[in-house]
């Protein structure tokens, strides 16, 4: 059963929960005498998961968790000991982990997890928590008795995971930045109907309404965590400025299909591609160039990189405002990071990124990109300000990612196979023309 101790702590006191994964416990003497070393053990067992282990860290970790293949290769798959501590001298500080900012966490538990990891041969084989939060969130998931009952001492009789199956969020007013993401939940979605299938890296697209509000239902099963991502960065941009983008309103994990959903409130109007055919008064452009500008500050702002805006990815809202959709693939210029998917598959993805062609392969600028918009509107005062402050702000706002190794061997195969078939079908000028456009996506080869 493992070893069990009922002390009580002061009011200042803190239980925080680690855990020691099968492949850190080569290491288990080492490790225990240094948290006894620190803190007070309160309770430690053995356990595993009662599941494949691959399943199990998904649904313990949720969306935090990239690649669960990659966890239970690093981790192990085996039995892993579950330690309960009280630190009776936490010590309260700010810290950033990952994406994630936490306004007071335990610094020396913090500092210990570090410690044990280092011990364990690192590959993040020890898992710890840092706030009161956390703690509480993992110890009921592991045991299935709350942090309030493991406050009243180590909770006797049988011990039952409670996994979930889902991790869900739903943003609400003045949440946009932090809204929790919490195991379990469910995303009820009335009226639902697809409008688009296997879209790319997409399963699906969905009209529907949630929550009373007439909304987009976005669901992938290959680029998982840039479901998540699109939910992150459209966040961060409607905090900053609601006149931007739609207003994200939830977001689901589907641990065991390996599946999520982003749900984003619909726009009501067209497009700026489909405006651009009917026509734009200058009136109409002039609004169109604060809306630009809007977003350009507001991405520069918040440090995002969005690498595809064009007219079909700007729509025209009921408020009259342009609002940019599609975050999916969005960066944090300051911790760049892709989705596993995407590092798995850079032809592809340097394939469909075509809006800034002329800058280079795997280079983006959304300042350049939207100075393109502007450029189709009709070239009133406003419009050609706003395009002078967009090319004297480019500069400094691009980012590069140039493919290399075998992305670029795959690149120029790619393209000379596409030369080899526009040559095959001279006559045929309709496939030509569309092996033309895609050449023309694959800059520099």
């Amino acid at each position: 059963m493992g070893n069990e101790s009922i002390s009580q702590g002061s009011d200042r006191a803190e239980l925080h929960l680690l855990v020691l994964w099968a492949r850190a416990r080569f290491a288990e003497k080492k490790i225990l005498a240094a948290i006894s070393g620190e803190v007070e053990i309160v309770c430690s067992r053995e356990m595993r998961f009662p599941c494949e282990a691959e399943e199990g860290f998904r649904r313990f970790y949720g969306p935090a968790l990239p690649d669960s293949r990659l966890k239970a290769a690093k981790c192990g798959c085996g039995p892993f000991l579950f330690v309960v501590v009280r630190d009776h001298a936490p010590e309260h500080g700010p810290c950033v982990i990952g994406h994630v900012c936490h306004e007071s966490a335990d610094l020396k538990m913090l500092r210990l997890k570090m410690r044990c990891r280092e011990m364990s041969g690192r590959h993040h084989r020890v898992h710890g928590t840092i706030t009161r939060d956390e703690f509480a969130r993992d110890v009921e998931m592991l045991t299935g008795h709350s942090a309030a009952e493991w406050e009243k001492g180590v909770p006797q009789g049988d011990w039952a995971m409670r996994l979930p199956d889902v991790w869900t969020a739903v943003t609400s007013d003045g949440a946009f930045r932090a809204a929790h993401i919490m195991p379990g939940g469910s995303l009820e979605v009335s009226d639902a109907e697809v409008f688009l299938e296997n879209k790319y890296i997409n399963d699906s697209f969905e009209k529907g309404v949630f929550q009373g509000t007439p909304c987009v239902v976005k669901r992938s099963s290959k680029a998982v965590w840039s479901i998540g991502n699109e939910y992150r960065m459209a966040a961060r941009m409607y905090a900053a400025n609601p006149a931007t983008v739609p207003r994200p309103l939830a977001w689901a994990y589907h641990c065991v299909a390996h599946s999520a959903d982003v749900v984003t409130a619909r726009v009501a109007g067209p497009s700026l591609a489909e405006l651009l055919k009917s026509g734009v008064t200058e009136t109409q452009a002039d609004g169109f160039a604060a809306d630009v500008r809007a977003l350009a500050e507001t991405l520069k702002k918040e440090g995002i990189l969005h690498r595809d805006l064009f007219e079909d990815n700007l729509l025209l809202d009921a408020d009259g405002h342009l609002k940019a959709i599609d975050w999916q693939l969005a960066i944090d210029r300051h911790a760049y990071r892709e989705d596993p998917w995407v590092e798995r598959h850079w032809k592809f993805f340097y394939v469909v990124f075509g809006v800034n062609r002329e800058l280079g392969m795997g280079n983006w600028n959304d300042f350049h990109a939207l100075g393109k918009v502007l450029a189709r509107l009709p070239q009133t005062t406003a419009v050609r300000e706003t395009s002078a402050w967009l090319a004297s702000e480019a500069p400094a706002m691009g980012f590069s990612r140039p493919p290399h190794g075998l992305t670029a061997l795959r690149l120029r195969l790619y393209a000379l196979s596409l030369r080899v078939q526009i040559l095959l079908n001279i006559r045929r000028p309709e496939k030509r023309a569309r092996l033309e456009r895609r050449l023309r996506t694959i800059v520099g080869f």
